[in-house]
């Protein structure tokens, strides 16, 4: 079996596993995004009364929980992947890479649906989309490659030390809330001083919310470009990606003749 077959089949049995035994199946690829936005929605717009100015708070929602949701459970599927795996990989004659990559792969078919769902409601809520939209895709490959990358590196981490995977826990929750999925950028500006505004830009996380905000929400980009550029976006998260993917690489090649014999106990 060549490798593009090999990966088809990894994705198709973790889908298999995720919805095999659940009374709705793929219906939760919808469903479980949508119910995690409302319990946002109700907290911080209905009980605690936020309000941001950027966008309708719904869309703005969807936008940073969908993403962010991508990207975690990415992550916390993958840190125990080879572990997890460790009689496949033993039986099996494949890069150990194609185990992380192919969990990522079967979240991001997950996570089409939500994005198709924010598009929709943008249309609902703001009578169409910013001409941005056409970058879409290019934005999903960047944060696909980055998800990629960082699941490797941490799935290869954890074979040697058991602890990374608590420790991802304390970054996974670190980073969200330096992430503004449910905050305003202007609510940061406004709280601390300008060269501590200008770091936080620079978080890859940070930039990659915009873009997708700027591909999915209509007037966005006009309201937030004098803070962050699409370019300065882009290059930051380019960066992010081509740095994780270096390290990702040299990781692997560092430790792929040792991971069998971590893995034997």
């Amino acid at each position: 079996m060549d490798r593009q077959n090999l990966i088809r089949e990894l994705l198709v049995k973790n889908l298999k596993i995720r919805y095999s035994k659940s009374a709705l199946g793929f219906l939760w690829a919808f469903l479980s995004p949508f119910l995690v936005v409302l319990i946002f929605y109700v907290v911080f717009s209905l009980i605690l009364n936020i309000n941001i100015q950027e966008a309708p708070f719904i869309l703005y929602l969807m936008s940073g929980v969908f993403t962010w949701r991508f990207f975690q459970e990415s992550l916390v599927s993958s840190v125990t992947s080879l572990v997890d795996n460790r009689n496949l990989i033993k039986e099996s004659a494949f890069p150990h890479y194609f185990i992380p990559l192919s969990l990522v792969l079967a979240n991001a078919v997950d996570f089409l649906p939500s994005l198709f769902i924010l598009l929709i409601s943008s249309v609902v809520f703001l009578k169409g989309l910013p001409v941005f939209v056409l970058l879409l895709p290019v934005v999903f490959i960047i944060h696909l490659v980055i998800t990629v990358a960082s699941s490797v590196i941490f799935s290869i981490l954890y074979v040697k030390w058991r602890d990374i995977k608590y420790i991802l826990e304390v970054i996974l929750l670190l980073l969200f809330y330096l992430t503004p999925a449910f905050y305003s950028i202007y609510q940061v500006k406004n709280a601390f001083p300008v060269f501590l505004f200008k770091g936080y830009l620079l978080n890859p996380f940070v930039c990659m919310l915009s873009l997708y905000r700027f591909a999915t929400i209509k007037g966005f980009y006009s309201l937030l470009h004098s803070e962050i550029g699409i370019l300065f976006a882009f290059s930051v998260t380019l960066i992010a990606a081509f740095g994780a993917s270096l390290l990702a690489a040299h990781l692997y090649r560092k430790n792929k003749n040792s991971i069998n014999d971590y893995l034997s106990y």
